[in-house]
Order: structure tokens, then sequence, then C-alpha cells
């Protein structure tokens, strides 16, 4: 037995390693197919802020992610799968992932999911190539991917129409949690009804906190309080020409806040608008945000197919009250590699 194990284990390994080395390979498996992939994305970036100690940065970074999924689908839509991207940084010691969940279901009919994903996008900020960040809220601290905790999601589809309840266990927006004592696990629901047409499509959502007195203030009081909603909406004019609309709001017991602006999808070429407000009730304060950002992409590069380059640029300003305006601009080159 040991005997054969030697030999076999060698050879199934390298079978691997070769078949792999080839670009997006698909393997037919009893057990279904296995996809092999990934993308290299790195950066070169320039960026000023009026309101920093340190007003200029120049960096170049990157990081390579490797994408591994699998699927099973019966003759009769039933299916199940999974889907891992494990991502190293290029000082070796950033290592995280992207995706890494299973889901089953029946195609074209309903599904659940288990992991750490991204749910539905209900602010897309497009071909973001970079930004600058200054911006209010945009319906995404518990679309996923974070930190902390993990998530459930169901989906359901009819024809044009999509729906998913998404559910966020533990703190949200990357540790990002609300003012006061945790005393409970949060947990925050993201339901989402979308419509996606021949030249029109928008999508409604809403972030509810389902777990009252998760956070506690000096008096005891409930600090975690808060619902967000948000929506978007996109027009295809041509080919070539998309319009995109999005917004989103949240009240909690802080105050509130929101983002609205439009996208502009023209061939290789993207521009986008933001507008953001923060408001403080206890201190009667706002926060008052905008940021322009665009990009152009360079397909193909030297015919290669699987190779991009985007050049990219975005410019945004803050205003606390009556403070001095913070402005903030930059643009960055990146190369993007599919193999």
């Amino acid at each position: 037995m040991k005997k054969t194990l030697n030999v076999l284990v060698p050879s199934v390994l390298a079978l691997f390693v070769a078949s792999a080395a080839h670009a997006g390979a698909t393997f037919d498996t009893p057990q279904g197919k296995l996809n092999i992939g990934g993308d290299v994305e790195y950066d070169v970036t320039a960026s000023h802020a009026n309101h920093s100690a340190v007003t200029d940065h120049q960096t170049a970074d990157g990081r390579i992610l490797l994408d591994i999924n699998g699927e099973r689908v019966l003759a009769n839509g039933n299916y199940a799968g999974f889907k891992l991207n494990p991502m190293w940084g290029q000082q070796g010691q950033e290592k995280g992932a992207d995706d890494a969940w299973f889901g089953f279901g029946v195609k074209n009919d309903w599904g659940f999911k288990i992991g750490h994903y991204e749910a539905y996008d209900l602010s897309p900020a497009g071909q973001d190539t970079y930004t600058v960040g200054t911006e209010g809220y945009r319906a995404n601290l518990a679309r996923g991917r974070n930190d902390n905790g993990g998530q459930i999601m169901l989906t359901k589809e009819n024809g044009p129409v999509h729906f998913e309840v998404s559910t966020q266990f533990g703190d949200y927006d990357n540790g990002a949690v609300p003012a006061g004592t945790k005393s409970k696990d949060p947990v925050i629901a993201r339901p989402v009804v979308a419509w996606t047409g021949d030249t029109v499509s928008f999508a409604v959502g809403a972030e509810l906190n389902l777990i009252p007195d998760a956070y506690v203030d000096a008096a005891g009081e409930d600090a975690s309080d808060w619902t967000g909603y948000g929506a978007t909406t996109s027009f295809k004019a041509s080919d070539d020409l998309t319009f995109t609309l999005r917004g989103a709001y949240k009240d909690d017991v802080d105050g509130s806040s929101y983002s609205v602006g439009p996208n502009v999808q023209y061939q290789n070429f993207f521009i986008a608008y933001l507008n953001g407000k923060t408001k403080v009730d206890s201190t009667d304060t706002s926060t008052k945000l905008n940021e322009v950002y665009a990009s152009y992409r360079f397909p193909a590069v030297m015919g290669l197919d699987n190779f991009d380059m985007y050049l990219g640029a975005s410019y945004g300003t803050k205003k606390v009250g009556d403070a001095d305006t913070d402005k903030e601009y930059g643009s960055r080159v990146r190369f993007k590699y599919f193999f």
C-alpha cells in the first residue's frame, strides 16, 4: 500500500501542476468541473493630500490572486459548488482571501451560499481604477468580505428578477463599529431586489441590524440601532454607452449619512461623481464630501488579450463644519493580467 501511494501521489501532483500551468484550466472529474485560474493586479500611484503631515505619497504595490472553483450540476438543475480565492500581497506576509464559500441549490431557481463573499452591489463604483475615498454611506457596510464573522445568503431567480437576502455575522465594515461597548455579536440582514432588462436595469435594497443592544453607550442605551437603504439604476443607450445613477442613505442613533451620484461608461472610458454628507446630531456638525474619478482601459496590451492597462485619476474634497476644506487628488497606472 505504501509503495502504491509513493507512486500515485507524485503522479497526481505532477498532473495537477502540468494542467494548472495552462491559463484558465478546466478539469472534468467524477465530482463535476474544477476550474483554476487567477489574475495579477499591480499599481503605481502618486497622490497628494493637503490635510496630511506627509502631503505627497508615491507607492508601487499589488497582489496576485488564485481562483479555484468547482461545481457539479445534475440534469434536473440541482447543483453544489465552491469558490476559493487565496491572495498574496507583494510583501509576502500580506495574505488573505477574496472569496471562500460553499453553495448549493437549483440552477435559475434558488440558491444557498455560506462563507466569505460579496453580495449584490447597490452602489457600483464602476471602473474605479483609483479613488481618494471621500464618500458617504454606500449601502455596503454588510455587503461582505469583511474581516469579522461570516455570511449566509439565500437567492431566488424568476426570469429578469433577482432576489437575495444576505446576512452578515460579526462586526461590519472590516471592524468599523458604532461608538460604545460591545455586548452582543451583531447580525446584519441585507435584502435586495434587482431587475435586469435589455436597456434598463435597477436594484433596491436595505441593511438592517437584527440584534438590539449589540453596542451600548456609557448610559447603557442602544448604540447599534441603524438602518440603511440603497438603490441603483442603469440605462444602456448603446453597446458603447451606459449611464448609471446610484444613491444610499443611512439613519442611526448618532445621525445620518448619504451618497448620491452618476457614472458614465463609454467604450473603455469611465467617469463618476459622488456627493456625500454625514451629520452628527449630538454636535450638529455636518461633513460634506465630494469626489470625482475617471479611468481609461487599454485592452490587449502588446496583442495579449489577457493583459490590460488602466490609467486612473481622482479628486476629492472633505469639509467638516466651518473648518478648512481638505483636498486630496492623485493618479494611478494599473497593470492587470489574467491567467
